[in-house]
């Protein structure tokens, strides 16, 4: 077994490997900004004392985690085409909402990891709710919640192999044309 690896053919196609290995990166960076987003603020209300937020945190990602993501970027492909939006732009809002939801518990994790005397100790030095939550708490829980943000990165890499079905021409979708 003296098999040699033929490296001509991925040479005389390394235009079209580049390119495919930039969109897929365009795509996966894209949707992780789209996640966090989205991660930030549901994972928020999913932290809240209150009942309304935390359910509507629940059902979201309860809903969103149980379709499988091809269906999410056949959704938004078959719906956001007939507004003649590219099928980049379709997958990466499947993408996004998909990844989302995880990046929601993560960081409802990390905000829940924090002990409530910080924030109880920012409003006895007089800030506000939202100060609060933004100047010390999560600061505090980035630092919990980065490691998994890193492993979210790199499941997206791996799930944006799924928009080559709506033809966008990522990594996989350039190897399936050579």
């Amino acid at each position: 077994m003296h098999y040699v690896f033929q490296w001509g053919p991925i040479w005389q196609h390394r235009d079209q490997i580049g390119q495919g290995l930039l969109t897929t990166m365009a795509l996966s960076a894209a949707a992780l900004i789209g996640a966090v987003l989205i991660g930030l603020i549901v994972g928020t209300a999913g932290a809240a004392k209150h009942r309304l937020p935390r359910l509507g945190a629940l059902l979201y990602v309860e809903g969103v985690r149980n379709v499988p993501l091809l269906l999410h970027i056949y959704f938004w492909y078959l719906g956001l085409t007939a507004l003649n939006l590219p099928a980049f732009l379709c997958a990466l809002f499947g993408l996004s909402i998909y990844s989302g939801a995880y990046a929601a518990e993560i960081v409802r994790a990390g905000l829940i990891s924090i002990p409530a005397g910080q924030a109880e100790g920012a409003a006895a030095l007089g800030l506000g709710f939202w100060q609060a939550l933004m100047l010390v708490v999560w600061p505090q829980a980035f630092r919990a919640i980065a490691p998994s943000l890193a492993s979210l990165f790199s499941q997206l890499i791996k799930d944006s192999s799924l928009a080559s079905v709506v033809a966008v021409g990522e990594l996989a979708y350039q190897a399936g044309a050579i």
